[in-house]
């Protein structure tokens, strides 16, 4: 069982771009130093939900403060890159970390979001996706990249620099529905979960018969990663006193809300997914309480899920710093130990 920390790195509307950026490193170096495996970021863009406009900015000031925790972008959104350019990032950001990068890649969740860039339709999107990341693996291979693809051509363009692990670092795909579930399996991707509680068993069910039906085939992208990490994200906030810790989760949980359904909302669309705080059929469900009330409550949801990576979001909304901070200080000291157990 591995514990980690997703963050959408949110706009805050009590302090500014830089004070949200320290906070986030200074998550970090305290995951850092109390044992987590790793601490996932998302992409967007235009949007109060992510102010995080180049991922790999925030990556490398991150493990340039850490020494262990492993670290990604969950995901980059490859549409959006110049896939020469994208490629030589993660190779530096690969070998700033000393080998310590976890690489997610998507073509972007929000239609509205790569409208930015130019993309007009899911499909477009997708393609771009998919031919990105055959640059990104055929400049892996070869210390010279030639590739004639349909949208992109490259001609003995040198490259200086690879990954410093190998192939590359491990591959992350999430994960919402049965395509994208035979897809990551197959290919054996590390995958984080988006959806309600009770989908996630069936889909993991899935995912093992087909990884293990799948796992010698030749050409897996992620064929170098041992296992695969099944992942779900979960909103905590943790407090010495339960009513203090429903009281500020609630409060925080209601701006991060306004915050992902932003661009819906503003264009008059309804909700992608259900967001509410407690709701069984939420796709990102609040957990609060005392130490031992959380423990307890993710020791529930572990079972029910099947998962064998815990993604904790601590600090999300406007949660004060200390707040997140205190949440994942008593996460690592309290509730880590027993669930490990």
């Amino acid at each position: 069982m591995k514990f980690g920390i997703f963050d959408w790195i949110e706009a805050s509307p009590t302090r500014s771009p830089g004070e949200v950026y320290a906070h986030k490193l200074e998550l970090a170096q305290a995951a850092d130093r109390l044992g987590l495996h790793g601490f996932f970021m998302a992409e967007h863009q235009g949007t109060p939900l992510s102010v995080d406009g180049s991922p790999a900015v925030m990556l490398s000031a991150m493990f340039q403060r850490t020494t262990r925790l492993r670290a990604g972008a969950l995901t980059f959104c490859l549409p959006w890159y110049n896939p020469y350019r994208f490629y030589q990032e993660v190779c530096m950001l690969d070998h700033l970390s000393g080998g310590r990068l976890e690489l997610g890649v998507g073509r972007g969740v929000s239609p509205i979001e790569s409208r930015i860039f130019g993309l007009q339709s899911i499909d477009e999107s997708r393609e771009k996706y998919r031919e990105t990341l055959d640059v990104f693996f055929a400049a892996c291979r070869s210390p010279v990249l030639n590739f004639h693809g349909r949208i992109y051509t490259y001609q003995d363009a040198e490259l200086h620099v690879k990954p410093l692990q190998k192939p590359y670092p491990p591959l992350w795909f999430p994960s919402s529905n049965r395509d994208s579930i035979d897809f990551t399996a197959r290919h054996g991707y590390h995958t984080a979960l988006l959806g309600k509680v009770a989908d996630a068993k069936p889909m993991l069910e899935r995912y093992r018969e087909l990884w293990e039906k799948h796992r010698s085939d030749p050409g897996r992208h992620n064929a170098h990663a041992a296992a695969p990490f099944l992942a779900k994200t979960q909103h905590l906030v943790i407090a010495e006193k339960s009513a203090e810790a429903k009281r500020l989760g609630e409060a925080a949980h209601a701006t991060w809300r306004s915050h992902i359904n932003h661009l819906t909302r503003k264009l008059g669309r309804p909700e992608v997914h259900n967001t509410e705080a407690y709701s069984p059929d939420s796709a990102h469900p609040l957990i609060t309480g005392t130490p031992d009330e959380v423990a307890e409550k993710l020791a529930a949801f572990i079972r029910a899920t099947s998962i064998n990576y815990l993604l904790c979001v601590f600090s999300f909304g406007d949660l004060a710093p200390q707040h997140a901070l205190g949440s994942l200080e008593l996460f690592a000291r309290e509730a880590m130990p027993r669930l490990r157990g």
